[in-house]
């Protein structure tokens, strides 16, 4: 029998526009893929993107910190192989470099950024982890992944190859260029609704809809997303096995989006559900999944815990 201590354990990292994230694996003797540890923290790392083009001093030192941490967490369970991955804020900065250089020089790891179809590609890879296979019959499937920085799709159609499309619209960098107030005004509210109706609804129509015949299902994942859901469960303790393939309507988005708009950032941050950190973003991603709902015409998606982690991890994975 393989000692457990000598199996080979590997490492995804994903350092996202306002969350980093790792997932710690190994393979196990039949050939699965065991999580280990999964750790993430809000770092913010595009603070300040918006307004300047650049990432904040503040976000990266944040944010290198964080990878510090990960990587301690690594050495203590003997990972071997890792990969980590970036997405907008990195994408976006003009000072990428410099960041990409210190998390080399400081920890000694190379951080892959990833293109917004790469990115999107791999999104879907970690929701098909997840998603129940009853959600694959027949339809179109888009999955969406509302992150910090930017929103990535991927369309899946029976026989077909997926469709993969990013804008560059995200929660973190709609709340800093567009603020609301606190608590928000309801008229700033309403001029980013329709904001935001304008824009996703011309990207569908531009990249999404020329290849479909009728409307999609939908699949969301990512923060926004899994904390509507959590929020709509009233959960104090974050579970996926909760979150995954749970079906969330569009009435009840368009509740809790109602919600959220109508508290202060304190008031949201103790309600049930809600991280205290992502309490200053969530009426902007709460307005872009509830818009996305409205543009592809659909009453209810699949909420997916998975993502882009996972799908790194995945690839990782097949490797071994």
């Amino acid at each position: 029998m393989t000692d457990p201590s000598h199996r080979r354990r590997f490492a995804a990292l994903d350092l996202g526009s306002l969350t980093v994230r790792l997932a710690v694996a190994e393979r196990t003797p039949a050939g699965k893929t065991r999580v280990l540890v999964h750790r993430r923290e809000i770092t913010a790392l595009g603070q300040g993107l918006a307004a300047t083009g650049e990432l904040a001093p503040e976000g990266m030192a944040r944010t290198l910190a964080a990878l510090k941490t990960f990587q301690q967490v690594m050495t203590a369970h003997d990972v071997t192989v890792w990969r980590a991955v970036g997405t907008q804020a990195l994408r976006q900065a003009r000072n990428r470099q410099f960041f990409l250089d210190r998390v080399r020089d400081t920890l000694g790891l190379a951080v892959e950024v990833l293109a917004p179809e790469a990115e999107a590609r791999l999104s879907l890879t970690g929701v098909l982890t997840t998603l129940t296979p009853e959600a694959l019959t027949g339809a179109d499937v888009l999955v969406f992944d509302v992150g910090g920085g930017s929103s990535e799709f991927a369309l899946m159609r029976p026989g077909q190859e997926p469709v993969f499309a990013s804008l560059p619209l995200g929660v973190l960098t709609l709340s800093q260029a567009r603020p609301l107030g606190d608590p928000p005004m309801p008229s700033m509210v309403a001029a980013l609704k329709e904001e935001l109706a304008a824009r996703l609804g011309s990207f569908y129509q531009g990249a999404i809809r020329p290849h479909l015949e009728g409307d999609p299902c939908l699949v969301g994942t990512a923060g926004a997303v899994t904390t509507l859901a959590a929020m709509q469960l009233k959960l104090r303790t974050y579970d996926p096995n909760k979150i995954n393939n749970l079906i969330l309507t569009r009435v009840q988005v368009a509740v809790l989006a109602e919600l959220v708009a109508g508290l202060s950032e304190a008031a949201r941050a103790r309600l049930a559900g809600i991280e205290p950190a992502k309490a200053g973003v969530m009426v902007a991603g709460a307005l872009i999944v509830l818009t996305i709902l409205e543009v592809c015409r659909q009453d209810s998606l699949v909420v997916i815990d998975a993502g882009l982690l996972e799908g790194v991890l995945h690839e990782i994975a097949l490797k071994f």
